[in-house]
C-alpha cells in the first residue's frame, strides 16, 4: 500500500504556488482603483485634518466638510479652528475667510495644481490629471486601497516628496501629504451623513 502523505504535500505545494501565482497576476493596478472613482458623480464628506509643522509645538487641526462634483469641482469649507472654504473650479481656485475673497488661477502655481490634482484627479478617477504631476503606483486590493504619488519634476519634489492616499472601494478616507521640509498633513475622511 503506498502512502498518501507525499500526494497530499505535493496538493498543498501546487495549491501555495497556484495562489502566489494569483496575487502576481492580479497585483492591483493604478487604473483598478481610479476606474470605480471615475464612475462617482459626486461626493460629500466630513474631514480632520492635522498638519504637523516643525516651526510649532503643537499640530495644527482643521475640521470641515469636502464635496465634490464631477467632472472638476471641489469644495472644501473649515468649520474650525476657523471658517474658510476654498472651491476649485476647473483652474480657479476661490478662497473665502475673513479676510475677504480672493481668485487663483491654480495653473499659474505648479505647486499648488499639483497638490489639487492629487486629490482632485483621485476624486475624478483620472490617472492622466495625475499623471502629468506624479509617478502613481497602487497596492492592497479593490476593496482596500492605497496610491502612491511621486513627484515627476524637481520643483515639485522640492516642496512635495511624497502624498499617499488610501481607500476603500470608491471612498478615499485618509491622504498624508509628507512634504519636502519634513512637515507633514493626514487628512481623515469619512462619507457625510446622509440627509433624511
Amino acid at each position: 500500500m503506498t502512502s498518501l502523505r507525499p500526494r497530499r504535500a505535493v496538493d498543498r505545494l501546487v495549491a501555495v504556488l497556484a495562489l502566489a501565482a494569483a496575487g502576481i497576476v492580479h497585483a492591483l493596478e493604478p487604473a483598478d482603483v481610479l476606474t470605480p472613482l471615475s464612475r462617482v458623480e459626486r461626493s460629500d464628506a466630513t474631514f480632520e485634518e492635522t498638519r504637523h509643522i516643525a516651526a510649532l509645538t503643537a499640530p495644527v487641526v482643521r475640521r470641515g466638510s469636502l464635496h465634490y462634483v464631477r467632472p472638476a469641482e471641489l469644495t472644501m469649507v473649515v468649520d474650525s479652528p476657523v471658517r474658510e472654504r476654498l472651491r476649485i473650479v476647473g483652474g480657479t481656485l476661490t478662497l473665502e475667510g475673513r479676510g475677504g475673497t480672493r481668485e487663483i488661477r491654480i495653473t499659474d502655481m505648479p505647486v499648488v495644481a499639483a497638490l489639487v490634482e492629487s486629490i482632485r484627479g483621485t476624486l475624478a478617477g483620472d490617472p492622466a490629471a495625475l499623471g502629468r504631476y506624479f509617478t502613481v503606483r497602487a497596492s492592497g486590493e479593490a476593496a482596500r486601497w492605497r496610491l502612491e504619488l511621486t513627484p515627476l519634476t524637481t520643483e515639485l519634489a522640492t516642496a512635495v516628496s511624497r502624498i499617499t492616499i488610501e481607500g476603500a472601494d470608491t471612498q478615499i478616507g485618509r491622504i498624508d501629504v509628507n512634504e519636502s521640509s519634513g512637515d507633514r498633513s493626514v487628512m481623515l475622511i469619512a462619507p457625510a451623513a446622509r440627509k433624511p
